[in-house]
């Protein structure tokens, strides 16, 4: 919205005069339009497509909502329209269509060229013409940071996360959400986290360390690989899931707010975001899940302008899942992210393809409703980023264009991702403990390593506790470090891979590299046998 030129366009309209006695001096009647008018025609496409963020007190640096504003700006809107610019929409509709679409189709774009050429005449006012949608959000729960922020002026883009102060008593399933910007002309963009109780402590500890009200924060929160459950950027409407579909969030949770703030819009005010829900009166038959696929393993040599990294994650479950959207995410040097189903019989199918990535447009993408693409066993999704780490591609620190260097994988501003958060539906079943205890109570007998290993793909965060608590300084099981070390690399992948598209580590371990799993579960297992890992183990808590 803010890359529109800001030039303004004049309207003249030339009237002629009949030189006979009768009619001189008389004004000359105004021909009737017979193309294209605003409110015929063009009034309807930019209600749709415009209004959202160009309105009185939007996010755009103007309004688009009268007949006069719109041909004021006429000429200006068609560049940006016929440059690709407007309205802001990164991926490909070759690829698949989304909920809440900002495309313009190849015969609104020449409307409204044709409209432009021909003065951008009003036409009249009729009673059926549309009017901008605007959707009435009844919230039940709302909440926003402890106090107001003022968005940091010597960062053009100042990236801040907030802990929000609602308290889930009791599990709560969610039916909607909508985030409201506070200070409007600053705030960018709005990611909202689910925190789970076992975070908690780490969530106050990085608000404690950093002055002010929340913490900085860039590519993601700073508490793991947990998927954002609510995003904004300018022009999104309120959303709602699908009926019988929640956001569950379990008692004792809360939630932290990441808010991109552009300095270079406006002046900074006091800014106090707000994000609301709509909730069910209880358990719902199905919920959201959010699985992170990460290419952890992303190196992007220096001076290299297509860098391609591509990872793929098999689905090693019994069971299918049931995708219904995408969230993909890169930092600044990303170039394009594309996600594909690969079925395991070779066919292939978009999710989604973002061929020009703009880090300052990252949201999240919904299926059309009542979409689904289920992944089989044995189907993998297939990830790949591009890269252009290039001397004229590099960021701007302190009015100074960086040297380029080689960069991997982190959560700083001058780091890069490559990830992609899937969406999958499944059915609810009250859960009867910690998931990763519940799945490693089942865990007996010889193969007792494969179990737990299995088990550590029951939450993003459990192999983060599980592998230190066996491995680490006093880890319960430091004999089997070499064949673990050995492992390593097999180990992370798999990990990984288990859960972004399903099934279990040692499922994939045993699979992808039996030459160092074998020798390490052989291991583990004398080591597990007499029971000595299990109050380490128990220390791990999953989600």
């Amino acid at each position: 919205m803010r890359g529109w030129m800001l030039g303004l366009g004049a309207l003249a309209l030339l009237a002629g005069c009949d030189d006979t006695d009768d009619d001189k001096g008389a004004p000359a009647p105004v021909p009737e339009a017979t193309g294209p008018t605003f409110h015929a025609d063009i009034k309807p496409l930019v209600n749709a497509q415009c209004v959202s963020c160009h309105h009185e007190g939007g996010a755009a640096p103007f309004a688009l909502e009268t007949a006069e504003q719109v041909a004021a700006m006429a000429p200006a809107a068609l560049a940006s329209i016929e440059a690709g610019r407007m309205p802001p929409w990164q991926p490909d509709p070759a690829c698949r269509h989304y909920r809440r679409e900002r495309i313009l189709t190849a015969e609104q774009k020449a409307t409204f060229k044709a409209w432009v050429e021909a003065g951008s005449p009003a036409g009249e006012p009729t009673q059926a013409e549309e009017q901008a949608q605007v959707i009435d959000f009844v919230a039940d729960i709302s909440t926003s940071p402890a106090e107001p922020y003022v968005a940091d002026t010597e960062r053009p883009d100042d990236y801040r996360c907030f802990a929000l102060d609602a308290d889930f008593a009791e599990d709560t399933f969610l039916a909607g959400a909508q985030v409201v910007p506070g200070d409007k002309a600053v705030v960018h963009h709005v990611l909202v986290y689910l925190v789970p109780p076992e975070k908690l402590a780490a969530l106050e500890a990085l608000d404690a360390d950093d002055e002010g009200p929340g913490y900085t924060c860039y590519g993601g929160t700073g508490l793991g690989n947990t998927g954002p459950i609510v995003g904004w950027v300018p022009g999104m409407q309120p959303n709602f899931y699908e009926e019988g579909i929640a956001r569950y969030v379990p008692a004792g949770s809360r939630m932290v707010m990441q808010i991109h703030y552009n300095t270079l819009a406006a002046a900074p005010a006091p800014d106090l975001t707000t994000v609301q829900f709509q909730t069910y009166d209880g358990p719902q038959p199905y919920v959201i899940d959010t699985k992170p696929q990460a290419n952890l393993a992303i190196e992007i040599p220096a001076g290299d302008s297509q860098s391609e990294q591509v990872r793929e994650f098999t689905n090693r479950g019994t069971e299918p899942l049931e995708v219904v959207g995408v969230a993909p995410h890169m930092h600044v040097l990303g170039q394009r992210i594309k996600v594909e189903v690969i079925r395991a019989d070779g066919g292939e199918e978009c999710l989604i393809d973002i061929p020009d990535w703009d880090f300052n447009w990252q949201q999240s993408y919904e299926f059309l409703d009542g979409e689904r693409v289920v992944i089989a066993p044995g189907d993998k999704f297939r990830l790949t980023c591009l890269y252009d780490n290039s001397a004229a591609n590099q960021p701007v620190v302190n009015g100074e264009q960086l040297e380029p260097r080689d960069v991997e994988w982190g959560e700083g501003t001058l780091d890069e991702m490559c990830l992609n958060f899937v969406t999958v539906v499944k059915a609810f079943e009250a859960p009867t403990g910690n998931a990763f205890e519940t799945c490693r109570a089942s865990c007996a007998g010889d193969s007792a390593f494969g179990c737990v290993a299995n088990c550590m793909a029951a939450s993003p965060d459990s192999g983060e506790c599980v592998i230190p608590q066996l491995f680490g300084g006093g880890g319960c099981a430091n004999a089997c470090v070499p064949q673990a070390l050995a492992a390593r690399g097999c180990l992370v992948n798999c990990l990984t891979d288990s859960l972004g598209a399903g099934g279990g580590l040692a499922t994939c371990m045993a699979e992808v590299c039996p030459e160092v799993y074998t020798p390490l579960a052989t291991c583990m297992d004398a080591e597990m046998a007499d029971g000595s890992c299990d109050e380490a183990l128990s220390a791990c808590a999953g989600g």
